[in-house]
């Protein structure tokens, strides 16, 4: 026979508070009605941005590398005629305390052609950059590449490949790599994908190449674009950016929660984030700290460096544990896991038999009971922006 679990949930909502993103640059530390991300943000307009796009790719060696048309002397690099900004380039930047970046420079004389040069990713060890290039002739069309750092280099990088995946009949876009290095992460409009451009998968080998390019399906993508993808430093959460997933206009970036290798329906991050024009490449420096860019205050649709603080949020999971006779259980171990069963916190309920643990919204748990001469239990459930109150009621054994 087994034990049974009546959980209720209460109806003890975040406040959420409305915020203006239109003319004030410094986003507060709010949460709106459309922040189902599980953070707050705080949001300051970047000090270092020109009259040119300025976007966000991947940090290296504590720099922030970014892709821009902003040009390098008095001639700078020609035109493209479908942006009427200059081709862009790589460009690096000091991150400083609270996320302050320092005025860009130019990342590498190798890798900077005549080309476009689009988004960057790295290996772990930063031994490795994965990138996209589009000629001249075909700025539309991008392809990827990758290309090894000479050892005890500073920024020599040897042995350009262009990658088999490349192709004249489709773009390969966006390249991110996963902090433990085994995947890399793309935007194309290949074939076979749901509309626009859709965000793919392929794993990497040890040699730096890469495998067959896996869709992440339809809960990710629309039949509008995804791109910029960017997996958080905890491996759990997808970011990325979609015009659909009824985004407020243009792109928004979304947030994804990777659970047992599926992905979760995209929650939209807010307002303190996005807006109705184009928020791309959201990208984390550390673990609470980050850049993404957005047109939202350029007349002439420019891309501007906005910098970010996120705050995780709780909420409340308490409750009690009695007999199936409704007898309270005093001195029963209660246990929190995470989805995969690794234990996050214990407690020993009290006199009054209750518990008390703080969980994030969002999130996949298990939580455990233990108690001498009754039957173990574990329950699975999915967290909210809800409190949670979960009344555990076990059989004898």
């Amino acid at each position: 026979m087994k034990a049974t679990i009546n959980v209720l949930l209460t109806a003890l909502m975040f406040s959420a508070f409305s915020t203006s993103h239109k003319t004030d640059p410094v986003k507060k530390d709010k949460i709106d009605n459309l922040n189902k991300s599980g953070y707050a943000y705080s949001v300051n307009v970047s000090k270092i941005n020109s009259k040119y796009s300025e976007i966000a790719c991947a940090t290296f060696r504590k720099k922030l590398v970014i892709v821009s048309s902003k040009k390098i002397g008095a001639l700078g690099n020609g035109v493209d005629p479908l942006t009427n900004e200059p081709y862009t380039d790589l460009f690096c930047t000091d991150i400083k305390a609270y996320g302050e970046l320092s005025q860009p420079l130019l990342f590498s004389r190798v890798l900077n052609t005549k080309a476009n040069e689009g988004q960057v990713s790295f290996s772990p060890d930063e031994h490795t950059i994965y990138y996209t290039r589009s000629e001249r002739s075909n700025t539309l069309n991008y392809k990827l590449y990758k290309a090894e750092l000479e050892k005890n280099s500073y920024g020599n990088w040897t042995n350009e490949t262009e990658l088999p995946i490349s192709n004249d009949n489709y773009s390969i876009e966006n390249p991110h790599v996963t902090k433990d290095g085994k995947y890399l992460y793309f935007s194309s409009n290949m074939k076979g994908g749901y509309g626009g451009f859709d965000i793919y998968k392929a794993k990497i080998f040890k040699d730096g190449s890469i495998g067959e390019p896996r869709n992440l399906g339809q809960t990710i993508n629309t039949s509008e674009d995804e791109k910029y993808p960017h997996t958080a430093k905890n491996g759990n959460e997808l970011f990325f950016s979609s015009k659909g997933h009824n985004s407020i206009g243009g792109y928004d970036i979304f947030i994804s929660t990777i659970s047992n290798s599926k992905y979760k329906s995209p929650r939209n991050l807010g307002y303190s984030i996005n807006s109705d024009k184009d928020e791309i490449a959201f990208v984390f420096v550390d673990n609470k700290k980050g850049v993404f860019s957005s047109n939202k205050d350029n007349t002439k649709n420019a891309f501007n460096l906005y910098r970010f603080q996120s705050r995780e949020l709780y909420n409340e999971l308490r409750g009690i544990v009695i007999s199936e006779k409704e007898k309270i259980l005093p001195n029963s171990i209660v246990i929190l896991l995470d989805n995969e069963g690794n234990e996050i916190e214990r407690q020993i309920t009290n006199k009054d038999a209750t518990y008390n643990f703080k969980i994030k919204p969002y999130k996949d748990y298990q939580i455990k009971v233990l108690k001498d001469g009754y039957e173990d239990y574990t329950l699975s459930f999915e967290s909210d922006e809800k409190e949670l109150k979960a009344i555990l009621k076990l059989l004898a054994k």
